[in-house]
Order: structure tokens, then C-alpha cells, then sequence
């Protein structure tokens, strides 16, 4: 964000702030509460208002490094495997289910 950006954000943040009172120490439970959904909202606002949108696409670049890569590349070769094991554990059930049926026919 440029000068001019975090100065127009640093005012709306302001605006926003000026209308809510400040907790104390006997505030209740459910004052603490509001004031904490209020504030994840008004810094939402502040960022969407402020902060550029992107959008995901099919040539969009990864932004992880090598320790989610080695990490994506570790789920991948599970799932693989998984998959193999769960093939040949299908394949099995049915040469065993078949094995009735053969011994019938003779």
C-alpha cells in the first residue's frame, strides 16, 4: 500500500472507531463478544475497501514453498497408494468371490 493508502484507510478506520464505545472492566461477556464481531467485521470492511481483489486461475502462480510442495507431493503419493491398495484389495475380493462360482462349474 502507498502513503496515500494507508492514509485513506487509517481515516475510515477512524470513522468506524468513533462510534463504538470503548470496554471497561465491568463489562459483561456478551459486551466482549459483540465488540469482537464488531471489530472482525470493520477490519474486513477496512481491507476489502483497501486491499487490491485477486483472482485464482488456472495460470495464476503457486505461492508455496518447498516444505508444502515436498508436503503436497507426500499426500499425493498416499492417495496413490491408497488408491493402488484399494484396487488390488477389489481385484482380490473378486478373483475370491469368482473361486465359488468356478468350483460350482466343475
Amino acid at each position: 500500500m502507498t502513503e496515500k493508502d494507508t492514509e485513506v484507510a487509517e481515516m475510515l478506520w477512524m470513522e468506524l472507531q468513533k462510534e463504538r464505545a470503548h470496554l471497561d472492566a465491568e463489562c459483561t461477556e456478551d459486551e466482549v463478544e459483540q465488540e469482537a464481531a464488531w471489530w472482525q467485521e470493520a477490519m474486513s470492511c477496512v481491507l476489502d475497501a483497501m486491499a487490491t481483489k485477486c483472482r485464482i486461475c488456472a495460470r495464476s502462480q503457486r505461492w508455496q514453498n518447498t516444505d508444502i510442495e515436498e508436503r503436497r507431493m507426500t499426500v499425493g503419493r498416499e492417495k496413490r497408494s491408497k488408491r493402488n491398495t484399494e484396487e488390488a484389495t477389489c481385484e482380490k475380493a473378486e478373483l475370491l468371490m469368482l473361486i465359488p462360482q468356478s468350483k460350482s462349474q466343475m
